[in-house]
């Protein structure tokens, strides 16, 4: 599900300040790309991607943008099943759970105040770097995500 209309613009504007904030060129196709990310809840592939810009660019070029965006550290990349990557603007400590039945992504966070470290049976002094895991169940029928501002 994408946003709506009204919100590109700011997803434009947000995008072009990642980009400048983390040192990565600011090409017209990396904002492109990281813009329609921000405005995507669905976790899209690089298709989707691809298919959403239009055709502006080609989908080599996608998967290149969303290459040098990932290793920049401004993506999360997830295999939730055994299809293609999909892709996450959210750097924040998150998980995600895969409805097994729908094929749904969403971001399961975790409470207040719960680091990683506490979540899991690590060995003594092991730190978390990127939590990158994905459950798999049933969202209740009727499930909506409570929408962010």
């Amino acid at each position: 599900m994408l946003r709506t209309p009204q919100h590109k613009g700011k997803e434009r504007e947000t995008a072009k300040k990642i980009l400048n904030r983390s040192n990565v060129r600011c090409t017209r196709q990396r904002c492109a790309v990281l813009e329609i990310l921000l405005r995507s809840e669905d976790h899209p592939t690089a298709a989707l991607i691809h298919e959403r810009s239009g055709a502006s660019m080609s989908l080599a070029t996608v998967y290149n943008c969303l290459e040098t965006l990932t290793e920049a550290g401004l993506l999360n990349r997830t295999f939730p099943d055994a299809g293609p990557a999909r892709y996450c603007p959210k750097l924040v400590p998150h998980v995600h759970f895969l409805d097994e039945t729908t094929h749904r992504i969403i971001d399961v966070h975790l409470r207040p105040g719960v680091k990683p470290e506490e979540v899991f049976d690590l060995p003594p002094g092991a730190t978390v770097r990127v939590l990158d895991a994905c459950l798999r169940g049933s969202l209740p029928v009727g499930y909506s995500e409570k929408k962010e501002s």
